[in-house]
């Protein structure tokens, strides 16, 4: 692994999180993970590397954004905590 994969990998999961704390209760978060990741892939090689924590983050966070208004409330369902 170099070092710049490491942090490509550390930037992906920072967004991840980020995202996931302001999509939890609207999305589930294997929903947001798969997101985030199907979304880096997109841009690997597309944008300079030192740009991919603003571009994962606005892309990731509008394609979310989508989700929740092409899906039905009834079809995105949230498990109840205990």
């Amino acid at each position: 692994m170099t070092v710049r994969s490491h942090r490509a990998d550390d930037v992906v999961d920072e967004v991840g999180v980020w995202l996931a704390g302001e999509f939890a209760g609207r999305l589930p978060a294997s929903e947001i993970d798969r997101v985030v990741r199907v979304t880096r892939l997109d841009l690997e090689g597309s944008i300079a590397p030192e740009e991919l924590g603003e571009m994962l983050h606005r892309l990731g966070r509008a394609r979310l954004q989508r989700l929740l208004l092409c899906a039905p409330a009834a079809k995105v369902r949230i498990p109840q905590a205990r």
